[in-house]
């Protein structure tokens, strides 16, 4: 019994799911193997058996509506790679993951931006190759400057670089493509200035941990309901980040919320099409000066 409850408080500190999905980093795995070491080969022996059981338990019903064949095949794979836990750095345990998921979706696993695509891959929950293709053709339309910025958030380990761990941003990136009005582009635009924001807020406050959880299910629960473009591209600046031992809370408050059913209107259309015009001319540039580079060191 003591070990079963062992292995809850276990699953507090480290979620197999979460993985699973991109959406934590190295750091995680760093504390996941301070805690067996200190507690003991036997709790991690039942922690495994307990993962296996509450992964087959999500999404409930008869018998396991979670865990099919691709699901079923990400949990093996996370588990398997968990095993090695007491042997090899943590950083090799979560990137020996994601490569199996590459593996596994035949997607390449060599430079930086492919590492964050495939990560990008576990937080979109993509299946297939086409799916993929629809997150690279997003990924592609950011300029330089996000491309960049989202890469070394994707790439931050939290053990030697500041990282944030974006919870729910599988929910924030599924409703965003469910809208018709956002997309996945749009979203990752929206990131950027966020992570900019975080940054800068860490910059302020060097009391804060290496890693930084933050709850983006306020901003999830707001990207279903906005229906004005717009509203959404700048609702960063509305946002309040709310730091609370260690974790933030990003609150999309009532200035976004009392907009977020407001029809698309000339002003803002105008609004929106301008910002289009300035992003795709600074994108324009960039793609130049890459051009010129290439041109002058050839």
């Amino acid at each position: 019994t003591e070990l079963f409850e062992e292995a809850l408080l276990t699953h507090e500190l480290f979620n197999l799911a979460q993985m699973l999905q991109g959406e934590n980093c190295p750091a995680n795995v760093k504390e996941l193997h301070s805690h067996i070491a200190e507690k003991g080969d036997a709790l991690f022996r039942v922690y495994i058996l307990f993962l296996l059981g509450f992964m087959s338990g999500l999404a409930g019903g008869q018998g396991s509506r979670f865990m099919n064949a691709k699901n079923a095949d990400a949990t093996i794979g996370g588990v398997r790679v968990l095993q090695k836990l007491m042997n090899v750095s943590a950083t090799a345990i979560y990137w020996g993951y994601l490569n199996l998921r590459a593996e596994k979706l035949c997607l390449p696993f060599n430079s930086p931006e492919d590492l964050v695509l495939v990560r990008l891959a576990c937080l979109g929950r993509v299946q297939d190759q086409k799916g993929y293709e629809s997150l690279r053709l997003a990924w592609l339309a950011l300029g330089e400057r996000e491309r960049s910025s989202l890469t070394d958030h994707f790439l931050a380990d939290g053990i030697e670089e500041q990282a944030f761990n974006l919870e729910f941003l599988p929910n924030c990136v599924a409703n965003a493509k469910a809208n018709p009005l956002i997309g996945l582009t749009c979203l990752l635009d929206v990131l950027t200035d966020l992570l900019a924001c975080l940054r800068t807020k860490v910059a302020m406050n060097p009391n804060l941990p290496k890693l930084v959880p933050v709850d983006l299910s306020d901003m999830g629960e707001f990207i279903s309901a906005v229906r004005n473009r717009f509203v959404f591209v700048t609702c960063i600046s509305r946002c309040q980040l709310k730091f609370r031992q260690g974790r933030c809370r990003i609150e999309m408050t009532g200035g976004n919320w009392g907009r977020a059913t407001d029809p698309d209107s000339d002003l803002t259309s105008i609004a929106y099409t301008l910002q289009d015009l300035v992003i795709k001319q600074q994108r324009m540039e960039e793609r130049m000066n890459r051009s010129q580079r290439h041109a002058q060191g050839a």
